[in-house]
């Protein structure tokens, strides 16, 4: 299991970060298949998790409501 699996608004460890929460609140909301299906489609849009080691497109953002909506639309 992973940490979107407990009930707990937690920011402990990596969970501090702006890109791992992100990613855990969206998985909490919508679910690890609709997580899957928007990488993919971004990804068709040129969206990339890493592009530079382990930086990429998702890792651009101070505020995670404006990183679900990149997650959900591949929008800025």
């Amino acid at each position: 299991m992973g940490c979107y699996a407990c009930e707990k608004d937690c920011k402990r460890g990596l969970l501090n970060k702006i890109k791992p929460y992100g990613f855990t609140l969206f998985i909490k909301r919508y679910g690890i298949e609709n997580l899957l299906d928007c990488l993919e489609e971004n990804e068709k849009r040129g969206i990339r998790y890493h592009r530079k080691g382990i930086i990429g497109d998702y890792d651009d953002f101070e505020d995670v409501e404006k990183l679900i909506a990149f997650i959900k639309t591949g929008k800025r």
